[in-house]
């Protein structure tokens, strides 16, 4: 008899164990000051959480752990700033995703390090024979203009305003463009930045699918490009990204909404 009981008691040990765990949304990293950096990530259930971090993928031989629940926040504390960092992040038991992060402030300059030279004066062009005899000069030949793409009729087209204005939280700029900015051939942080603001006047004109979460996030994913985007309250950027998993958008928290809140701000 004690032994069927012990038989059970573990076979619901181990099905509890194996409940899958997933996460809500993309974690938020956010530099505070120098040689710091916060975590912010939710689970779709409550578990401890764990973050394991260190100066290579293979070596992440930091750790910070944070009590049970479905909200999970960890500031990391005595990192060199400027230095690029790797993570997994997930409970304590089980790993949910992976990435990297540059802490906040500004790179150690080398010890003894020389310092940058300024570019040599280009040498003036070599005069010919003819020059030389008449005393005459070449002039420059005008530059030629290179001509701008057509300009579909009657398109609206905007620039996107500064990133400064776009993105939320500027310092986790570099972290989400290391990790996404493939995802659209983005160029560079700014274009970017660029992209998810016009993806987010196309949620607006195309009502493309959006949620109110509970906390002022508004999620929205586009269908045809399996784009998705998480927006502040105020329309900032949080992030923006194509989302691996098929199910993604269906597990995301929040209500339908048709209009988002900057709308009517």
């Amino acid at each position: 008899m004690m032994r069927r009981l012990l038989l059970v008691f573990l076979l619901l040990c181990a099905a509890c164990d194996l409940r899958a765990v997933n996460l809500t949304a993309p974690p938020e990293i956010s530099p505070a000051t120098d040689g710091t950096v916060t975590l912010r990530w939710k689970l779709d259930s409550a578990a401890g959480g764990r973050v394991r971090f260190g100066l290579a993928q293979d070596r992440l031989d930091q750790s910070a752990t944070d009590a049970v629940g479905t909200e999970h926040t960890l500031t990391l504390r005595g990192l060199k700033p400027g230095t690029k960092y790797f993570y997994s992040l997930g409970t304590s038991r089980h790993e949910l995703t992976t990435g990297s992060f540059i802490a906040s402030g500004t790179a150690p300059v080398a010890k003894n390090a020389a310092p940058p030279q300024p570019d040599a004066p280009a040498s003036p062009p070599k005069k010919t024979l003819l020059q030389k005899i008449t005393g005459l000069t070449s002039k420059p030949a005008a530059p030629t203009a290179t001509p701008l793409p057509p300009v579909a009729k009657n398109a609206v087209v905007r620039d996107a305003p500064a990133t400064r204005k776009t993105w939320g939280n500027v310092g986790s700029l570099p972290d989400h463009f290391a990790r996404h900015g493939a995802d659209f051939s983005a160029k560079s942080q700014d274009d970017y930045a660029a992209q998810a603001w016009r993806f987010r006047e196309r949620a607006s004109t195309e009502h493309l699918p959006m949620k109110l979460d509970t906390d002022g996030t508004v999620r929205v994913f586009d269908p045809k490009t399996r784009a998705f985007a998480s927006f502040n309250r105020d329309g900032t950027t949080k992030t923006y990204f194509r989302p691996d998993s098929p199910g993604y958008w269906q597990r995301q928290p929040g209500r339908a909404i048709q209009t988002p809140p900057w709308i009517s701000q």
